[in-house]
């Protein structure tokens, strides 16, 4: 661990949920750390992490890349976490899952500061998915809905499942019923609420309210190095 992370170390919040969540030979690696103020809300739950374990590995409420001021991330787990792979949570993030929900991260997330991903039922994010800052995922309306006309229920749930490679712009709302293709680019400010398999292929940018196709054949560069020679060519 750097020692810049450990100014930031909440470490009696992060000794404490590793050793209460995780199986001992997994806890005393402390692959999960919280950075400064941690709320636990309900821990009742359960958290899986897939693949080999290094500490700090999961990270939660990281400002270090923010330009903002700290504020207390959330935690209130009733039902199940799986992480499949290093993470970057920033600060004031809540991550909720009801009781019989199930939150999934792919490898290599990077979640920006005061997202709120509250779950129901199922929410998946594939691997080196990036999520900007005060966005939200809601897999659930939280209320039904009635067809006053035949009298029908319309479900208040419904799974989100992000492809890899997906860069969601900030202030989006992903809401229940959001299925995105690899390599998808979400604009700022969308609002996502339907399968876009079925409309879009990989490499798309979407965006607007509600969100639709913008441009094909266009993905964001992840490679840092290959952004370093980006920015060579063009200041040449």
């Amino acid at each position: 661990m750097k020692v810049s992370t450990l100014f930031r170390f909440s470490i009696f919040k992060t000794i404490y949920f590793n050793f209460k969540m995780l199986p001992f030979k997994q806890a005393i690696k402390l692959p999960i750390i919280f950075m400064h103020k941690t709320r636990f809300i309900n821990i009742s739950g359960s958290v899986e992490i897939n693949g080999p374990i290094k500490r700090g590995m999961i990270s939660i409420g990281d400002y270090h890349s923010e330009m903002i001021t700290p504020l207390f991330n959330t935690i209130d787990l009733k039902g199940k976490i799986v992480f499949n792979g290093a993470i970057q949570i920033g600060c004031g993030c809540l991550l909720r899952a009801e009781k019989n929900a199930l939150i999934q991260f792919g490898k290599k997330n990077i979640i920006g500061a005061n997202t709120k991903i509250f779950s129901e039922k199922f929410i998946d994010i594939g691997d080196y998915t990036r999520i900007a800052w005060e966005t939200q995922l809601f897999d659930t309306n939280f209320h039904y809905l009635l067809n006053t006309k035949d009298s029908s229920i319309i479900q208040k749930t419904g799974n989100i499942i992000l492809g890899n490679y997906n860069w969601i712009g900030n202030r989006s709302s992903i809401m229940k019923g959001t299925i995105t293709p690899d390599y998808t680019i979400v604009a700022s400010n969308s609002f996502c609420n339907k399968d876009y398999t079925k409309e879009i292929t990989s490499e798309s940018i979407i965006g607007g309210t509600p969100a639709k196709l913008i441009a094909k054949n266009i993905i964001r560069v992840f490679n840092k190095q290959q952004e370093l020679d980006i920015e060579k060519e063009i200041i040449v």
